[in-house]
């Protein structure tokens, strides 16, 4: 794989996560640990069923999240939970970082 094919990956990987309603589907089974379907994550997140099957496919697309058949239901899981975990503690740690610079700053401003 050339580098710049490389870089597109992880941009479409990237691109998956930001948007805040994957996030934080991402994070909620993530913290769940086991499979629901579309139905339930729509009364969950309050949103149309159709809104959060088309953000399922896009992370699905980019194998963050999978499809599991059980009967006659389809319900989604993290395909690497411990993967996931880590970018999203990642993300957390920047926050909390830049919170902390900025509140510094704020300080040297006073």
């Amino acid at each position: 794989m050339r580098a710049m094919d490389t870089f597109e990956a992880k941009t479409q990987v990237a691109k998956a996560l930001a948007h805040p309603l994957r996030l934080a589907i991402c994070e909620y089974l993530l913290n769940i640990k086991e499979p629901k379907c579309v139905n339930h994550l729509a009364k969950y997140f309050k949103k149309n069923q159709s809104i959060i099957s088309k953000h399922l496919s896009i992370l699905q697309q980019v194998n963050i999240v999978t499809l599991k058949k059980e009967g006659t239901y389809n319900r989604y899981a993290l395909l690497n939970p411990e993967q996931i975990s880590c970018i999203i503690n990642a993300i957390s740690s920047i926050i909390k970082e830049n919170a902390l610079r900025n509140s510094k700053i704020a300080e040297m401003i006073d």
